[in-house]
């Protein structure tokens, strides 16, 4: 290089800014309830934490039902099979924490069950057994004989040892099956917020409902008359002519009978509900005809029933009237057993 020439000096690459990845979209609001009731994050964390193959469940089954039938076994119904029952329910025993003590390796072969025991710090640390009880653990795990090497011991040995290998079961069920009860407890858990939800809906209808004014019956306490009476009625006896019921007027066999009530004033109202007659003769209430009138002379009419009813509510445009009348529009006899007007 010359001394003129000027000196070159390379340049360091320049750094390529720093990629960060996106935080994770935050869910919508419909999500994020669902995954409050149905307990989602926490079972995905769970599953993550410590996953449950369907073979370690199996084995899991397993062991629980080579513990429920020892139990049984201790139980004998009859005394002469009394002598044989502690060796054999320890031999199940065993087999019960063989499958346990399994389920933590669900893939291997058929490993030696006394080394699963051994090397199981979790089941070894919960039954926090002397060093010569563990040891006995360990021993009856190793017989490949079991039942038949206990049946020459003395009974009370066989049942000592059954006693133990009992306990360990217990407790390595217990441990291992951890992780299924936290899912089943998160199931509990999503039961129980979904039941205080469907119960808190229906005790807040339920508040709606009883806090919201019921509607005022104009036509209660008013003065009301019939075109006829054939018999005098006492609803609150239920009777009328001699019958068991509960219309509280009746008309004659006659042109278009009729029942009018008097609201006192001109009132402003928009529907009317009719009881029929329960008991029997409902048809002869139709064709029935709402009026309206102002004078007790000149009636409207807002609302028709042609078809046979047990109950009818009548809806019409708002109108203002003093005079409510029920007409039958034909020859017949009208009684019925409530009429109600509301606003």
């Amino acid at each position: 290089m010359s001394e003129t020439e000027p000196e070159r000096v390379a340049s360091a690459p320049a750094e390529e800014p720093e990629v960060r990845a996106a935080p994770p979209a935050r869910p919508g609001v419909m999500r994020r309830v669902l995954n409050w009731y149905t307990c989602r994050p926490e079972r995905e964390q769970v599953r993550r934490s410590v996953p449950v193959a369907p073979r370690q469940v199996e084995l899991l089954r397993r062991a629980k039902a080579a513990l429920a039938t020892g139990n049984l076994l201790r139980e004998p119904s009859d005394p002469a099979r009394k002598s044989l029952a502690g060796a054999h329910a320890a031999s199940l025993y065993a087999e019960s924490l063989t499958w346990a003590l399994w389920s933590v390796a669900p893939g291997s072969d058929r490993p030696r069950a006394e080394a699963l025991f051994q090397e199981d710090e979790s089941v070894v640390r919960e039954l926090a057994l002397p060093a010569e009880r563990a040891s006995q653990v360990t021993e009856l795990l190793g017989s490949p004989s079991l039942a038949l090497d206990l049946a020459e011991r003395p009974e009370d040995e066989q049942e000592d040892a059954a006693a133990l290998l009992k306990r360990a079961a217990l407790v390595a069920i217990d441990v291992h099956e951890r992780p299924l009860r936290a899912a089943d407890g998160l199931t509990l858990i999503s039961i129980a917020r979904v039941a205080v939800t469907i119960v808190g809906f229906a005790l807040l209808v339920g508040g709606a409902i009883a806090l919201k004014p019921q509607k005022q019956n104009l036509a209660a306490g008013k003065a009301w008359k019939a075109s006829s009476s054939l018999f005098d009625c006492h609803p609150e006896q239920a009777e009328c002519g001699g019958a068991k019921t509960r219309i509280f007027f009746h008309t004659r066999d006659e042109q278009d009978p009729w029942l009018q009530y008097d609201l006192g004033a001109p009132t402003a109202f928009s529907s009317v509900r009719v009881d029929n007659r329960q008991d029997g003769e409902g048809a002869r209430a139709v064709p029935l005809v709402v009026e309206v009138g102002d004078d007790g002379q000149h009636f409207r009419q807002v609302a028709r029933r042609d078809d046979d009813f047990s109950s009818w509510s009548a809806s019409f445009p708002s109108v203002t009237a003093r005079y409510v009348r029920l007409r039958v529009a034909r020859k017949s006899m009208l009684h019925l057993e409530e009429v109600d007007v509301y606003r």
